[in-house]
């Protein structure tokens, strides 16, 4: 396990606190304001912060981070920028910074060339949501050459040894798809949720982190019970489309919805 994930990790034992992982998309709406953004959100206390390396084909995502994804293309993203990017967030902030794109980014620039990169501008971990763990290419056991975690994804319909099999490969943490689907709808967290996340929490031998459509504070309560991360993604998105189409501070836009969904 990378040490700063580590270290996280045992801070929020010790501390007996749900951790905070924000999320961002590298470029959008520009380079800019992707930095603003990420910088206020490790301000405003996350304890992680996932920046999204845009891809012409997001299949996880819904519209939300889909239409930010073309944005960031469009305006010209390359995988050095989103590097960049990184390297300013954590030039000043001291919260653990994981990069999450899809694998054909990855094998396009290279498995080895892109692992190296990460470890130079201070990622701690990669999240892939269309790596197939069974046919890695040698990318889990080749990313603990350089301390980077690879956080492997459970999803609704994976089984009891399907969940400690992940535990067992995933480097970090367990992170949890709430449900069924895409990003950005909210999520319902109902008796067939609950029933998801006691399955996962009674068979994952690592910390666990739950995403996909969290918005309000009454879902981030609930969840309380079942993980050590809770993950905000498209609605953060969605705060910084709002706030840049309307031109007022992002940052500040930011800092206000974490304020009234961790207060």
């Amino acid at each position: 396990m990378n040490k700063k994930v580590s270290e996280k990790l045992k801070r929020l034992n010790e501390e007996k606190r749900v951790g905070f992982m924000g999320h961002i998309i590298a470029g959008f709406p520009d380079y800019k304001h992707s930095l603003e953004a990420a910088l206020a959100i490790c301000e405003a206390g996350a304890d992680f912060l996932e920046v999204q390396f845009p891809f012409s084909d997001p299949t996880a995502d819904g519209p939300t981070i889909e239409e930010a994804c073309y944005i960031a293309i469009n305006n010209g993203f390359k995988v050095v920028k989103g590097f960049d990017l990184v390297r300013e967030i954590t030039e000043k902030t001291d919260t653990v910074v994981l990069i999450m794109t899809y694998a054909n980014i990855v094998y396009k620039f290279g498995i080895e060339r892109f692992l190296k990169k990460a470890k130079e501008v201070g990622c701690c971990g990669l999240i892939i949501p269309d790596f197939p763990p069974e046919q890695d290419e040698g990318l889990i056991e080749k990313a603990k050459d350089f301390d980077l975690d690879i956080i492997l994804i459970a999803t609704p319909g994976d089984d009891e040894s399907r969940i400690k099999e992940l535990s067992n490969r995933t480097t970090g943490f367990l992170y949890t798809v709430a449900r069924r689907g895409i990003t950005g709808k909210k999520t319902e967290i109902n008796k067939e949720a609950k029933e998801w996340f006691s399955l996962v929490k009674k068979n994952a031998t690592v910390p666990i982190a739950i995403g996909f459509g969290i918005n309000s504070k009454e879902q981030i309560d609930v969840l309380k019970e079942y993980c050590n991360i809770v993950i905000i993604g498209s609605h953060f998105v969605k705060v910084i489309k709002d706030a840049y189409e309307k031109k007022i501070s992002i940052s500040e836009a930011l800092k206000r919805s974490i304020n009234s969904l961790f207060i």
